[in-house]
């Protein structure tokens, strides 16, 4: 009986010497075998990991790895012998170099996976975990995908002065952004923009991706500026409808600077006319001496002084009261003081704002053919139950000239 437990070890013994000499024989034919990485002399070394398998250390497998471990003493060179029982203490890795217990790995460099069943398999042993890595997606922009999210065909921005806001527009189309400004001013660093201002409206086109900033408020009141950054994306025209919530001291404000500025421009288109139009030297109404006399004329009356040569009339026509187009005007009014010379009548009109809102006062509304000049020196623009005096200086023999006038009958039916 003993004899055949000795004949089975031995024969043990003699496979595995057999198993031990194909596997030199192997690592000197390595390169029979599918290629791997080649070895980095300079690599960190890495520790072996252990087995936690508690199994691993049962009688018969030390009894198995004691036998190897002597059939390979007996077949391999000293050396290789000493460098596998290093190896197999945890002192050194498979080729000699001492392993470092305390070092530690910060990073990994990417090795060949070897494939099961070759020798390079057998040698590395349990593979360390390979870490996975997501790469970003190229040309994602977080910013871009939020002002996208954004996206409306027709936009209503609610802003307050001095804030800013960023819009979503078309990119190589026409948009349209309208303000409520009498006249809109726009400003921005990017001069290479087709950029057209009509009035209150503003007409953009972006020609690339980069982002536009405009500074937009009323033309001469920079305290009503906001800023808007569009971004230019590849979607449909985009009609925003801009509102600047002005504080109610910045509306009104707003409201007089718009009814100066449109007094001023009427002045300038009425000057103009005057000029361009034909000139009567003895036509009081547009010879320079007598527009400088009755200025003067107004002047003292709007000052409350009675000019030379007139005197107060409290008799006033009926229908000679109500002076002025009520339908431009729309606004009442009523001539409470007139004053008379030989040649000229000045009538004093009250006009008090009895309706909602901002109402201008223009001379034009109280012109006439015996009129020679209609002036307003205190307030052009009435709030609400605010009021104001106009003065209309008259021809006083127009009326008497008109009478003088022997009108014949016509003979055909035509006026």
């Amino acid at each position: 009986m003993n004899n055949v437990k000795l004949n089975k070890i031995s024969v043990a013994i003699i496979l595995s010497m057999t198993l031990l000499s194909n596997a030199h024989a192997n690592e000197d034919n390595i390169s029979a075998d599918i290629p791997v990485t080649p070895i980095n002399a300079e690599r960190i070394a890495v520790e072996m990991p252990k087995l936690d398998d508690a199994n691993d250390n049962t009688p018969v497998a030390t009894a198995v790895d004691d036998a190897m471990m002597e059939a390979l003493t007996k077949s391999l060179p000293k050396e290789s012998v000493a460098i596998a029982k290093s190896a197999n203490e945890g002192k050194t890795d498979l080729y000699g170099r001492p392993i470092n217990p305390t070092e530690v790995i910060t990073k990994q460099s990417p090795e060949r996976i070897p494939l099961p069943g070759t020798t390079a398999s057998s040698r590395a042993g349990k593979s360390t975990p390979i870490t996975k890595i997501i790469p970003d997606i190229a040309g994602r922009d977080p910013v871009v995908d939020q002002v996208r999210e954004k996206y409306k065909p027709n936009q209503k921005l609610n802003i307050e002065p001095g804030n800013s806001e960023l819009i979503p527009v078309a990119m190589g189309l026409q948009n349209r952004i309208a303000t409520k400004f009498n006249e809109a001013e726009v400003k921005t660093s990017d001069v290479n923009v087709p950029i057209e201002v009509i009035d209150g409206i503003i007409y953009i086109t972006p020609i690339s991706e980069t982002p536009i900033g405009l500074m937009i408020g009323e033309r001469g009141m920079p305290e009503t500026m906001v800023s808007l950054t569009l971004m230019p994306l590849d979607v449909p025209p985009v009609m925003v409808e801009l509102t600047v919530d002005m504080p109610k001291s910045m509306q009104y404000k707003h409201a007089q600077f718009v009814a100066d500025k449109e007094k001023e421009e009427a002045k300038k288109r009425r000057r103009k006319e005057v000029q361009e139009g034909p000139i009567a030297n003895d036509d009081p109404r547009v010879n320079t001496k007598h527009v400088e006399r009755a200025t003067n004329l107004l002047t003292e009356v709007a000052a409350g002084e009675i000019p030379l040569g007139f005197d107060l009339d409290n008799s006033i026509p009926e229908d000679e009261r109500y002076p002025c187009d009520i339908r431009k005007m729309g606004m009442y009014h009523e001539v409470g003081q007139r004053m008379t010379s030989g040649r000229e009548i000045i009538d004093v009109v009250r006009i008090e704002n009895d309706i909602n809102g901002f109402r201008e006062v223009r001379e034009e509304f109280c012109l006439g053919d015996d009129v020679i000049a209609v002036g307003v020196f205190d307030k052009a623009t009435l709030a609400p139950g605010e009021e104001t005096e106009l003065y209309i200086l008259r021809d006083k023999l127009y009326s008497e000239k008109k009478k003088r006038i022997r009108a014949r009958p016509r003979l055909t039916s035509s006026n």
